[in-house]
C-alpha cells in the first residue's frame, strides 16, 4: 500500500538546503520539533513510552508547559526557521489548557502544526473547531476497536467518548472543506495484534483519512516488555496485509513495514540527526532526544524554555555542545528501538559514507513534507 506521507521513512531530501548547510558545518535550526505539553495523561496505555520519560499519568496532570513561555516558543520557532511542530510529547497534550492557542500561534508564525492525542478531552466548541482550521494534521492514538479492548489496552472506559471526538473532527473537516488530515495511530504489540483488522475497519467507518500501524518503541532492556518479543512481528504479516486491504480511494491503511519488521536493528553507529529533529518535554525543557527527559537529564538538557527563549537556547554554546555530545558519545546500540530519528540517522550516515546522495527528487513532494 502506498504511503503518500512517507511515514515509514524520512523527507530530508526535500530539505536539501538545510542538509547542505549542515554538511558545510553551519549551525542549522531544526526542521521539526516534537513538543510535549504536559507530564500527565488521562489514560494508561499498555505500551506507553511516556512512562520511561517521567509521565506521571493522572498525578502529573497539573504539570504543564506554562502558557506565556509556550506561546513565545511557538513564535520564536517560526522566526528561527523551524518548519513543523507536533504537539505529541510524553503526556496527553489536551491536559494543557493553552493547547489550542499554541496551535494558532504556531501556525500564525509560519510553522506547520500537528496534534497527537487520545482525543477524549478534545474540545467540540470554538477552540477545537479553530484548531482544526490551523492544523496540518491531527492524529488520534487508539489501538483498540471495541469497548472491552479499549479497557484492556488503554485502561479507560472512554471508548465511546474518543469515537465521538473523532467523528466531530471528521464532520467539521468535511463541512468546512478543510485541508487538515485526520488519522488514527495504532501502536502494534503482541498483546493487541487481534485489534489490527477490526481497527482498520473502524477507521474506514469513521471516515478518517488514514490509519497508521506502527512499531512499539522499547528499550533494549525491554522495560515495556516488547523489545524481547520483536521477533514475533514476522508472524503478523497476514493480519497486517488484511488490514491494508481495508483501504479505499478515500482511506489509507498504512503499515510501517520497515520498522515493524526490523527487530529494532540499526545500520548506523552514531546519532547524527539531532540538528534536524528536536524534542521538548511537557515541563518546558529542550532535549536532543526523548530518552533524556528522565535519565541523564542534566547532562543532555539543552535549555529550559520556561526561563529562556527558544532563540536564546538555539544560539547558545550549551545547545551545540549537547549536539556534539550526542554525536560523539552516545552508543546507539543502547538507544531505544526505532526512535523518531531512526530513519533520518540511517540516511545521514549513508550520505556521509557515500552510500546515498542528496539528489533532487522528481515530481511533487509527499504530503506533510515539513514533518520530516
Amino acid at each position: 500500500m502506498a504511503d503518500k506521507y512517507l511515514m515509514d521513512g524520512h523527507k530530508l531530501q526535500w530539505h536539501a538546503d538545510r542538509v547542505r548547510a549542515w554538511e558545510a558545518g553551519e549551525r542549522v535550526p531544526p526542521i521539526h520539533i516534537d513538543v510535549g505539553l504536559s507530564k500527565g495523561c488521562n489514560i494508561r496505555c499498555q505500551y506507553c513510552f511516556g512512562v520511561l520519560q517521567g509521565n506521571f499519568y493522572r498525578k502529573g496532570a497539573e504539570r504543564v508547559f506554562p502558557r506565556e513561555p509556550l506561546l513565545r516558543y511557538m513564535k520564536d520557532a517560526g522566526a528561527c526557521g523551524v518548519r513543523s511542530m507536533a504537539l505529541v510529547g510524553e503526556g496527553e497534550p489536551l491536559l494543557n489548557p493553552s493547547v489550542y492557542d499554541a496551535i494558532v500561534a504556531g501556525r500564525s508564525s509560519g510553522v506547520d502544526m500537528a496534534l497527537g492525542t487520545n482525543g477524549i478531552l478534545y474540545d467540540t466548541g470554538a477552540a477545537g473547531a479553530g484548531a482544526l482550521e490551523h492544523l496540518t494534521w491531527i492524529r488520534f492514538n487508539i489501538s483498540a476497536a471495541s469497548e472491552d479492548a479499549y479497557r484492556r489496552i488503554h485502561a479507560s472506559k472512554d471508548f465511546q467518548t474518543a469515537l465521538a471526538k473523532i467523528r466531530f473532527c471528521v464532520e467539521y473537516q468535511r463541512r468546512r472543506n478543510l485541508p487538515v488530515t485526520i488519522g488514527l495511530q495504532m501502536v502494534l504489540t503482541p498483546q493487541n495484534v487481534d485489534q489490527v483488522v477490526p481497527l482498520a475497519r473502524l477507521g474506514r467507518e469513521l471516515g478518517v483519512n488514514y490509519l497508521v500501524i506502527k512499531q512499539c518503541s522499547d528499550t533494549v532492556e525491554s522495560r515495556l516488555g516488547v523489545f524481547k518479543h520483536l521477533g514475533q512481528y514476522d508472524g503478523f504479516r497476514e493480519m497486517l496485509q488484511e488490514a491494508e486491504a481495508q483501504s479505499t480511494d478515500m482511506y489509507d491503511v498504512i503499515v510501517k513495514w520497515n520498522k515493524v519488521l526490523n527487530k529494532g536493528a540499526r545500520t548506523y553507529p552514531r546519532c547524527l540527526g539531532v540538528p534536524f529533529l528536536l524534542y521538548s518535554s511537557g515541563d518546558a525543557r529542550l532535549y536532543p532526544c526523548g530518552m533524556f527527559f528522565d535519565e541523564r537529564e542534566e547532562e543532555f538538557r539543552m535549555g529550559d524554555l520556561a526561563q529562556q527563549s527558544f532563540t536564546e537556547i538555539l544560539a547558545s554554546e550549551r545547545y551545540w555542545e549537547v549536539v556534539e555530545r550526542v554525536r560523539n558519545t552516545i552508543d546507539v546500540a543502547q538507544c531505544y528501538a526505532n526512535c523518531r530519528t531512526h530513519s533520518i540517522n540511517d540516511f545521514l550516515w549513508r550520505l556521509q559514507s557515500g552510500q546515498a546522495r542528496l539528489d533532487p527528487v522528481p515530481g511533487l513532494p509527499p504530503s506533510h513534507v515539513n514533518f520530516v
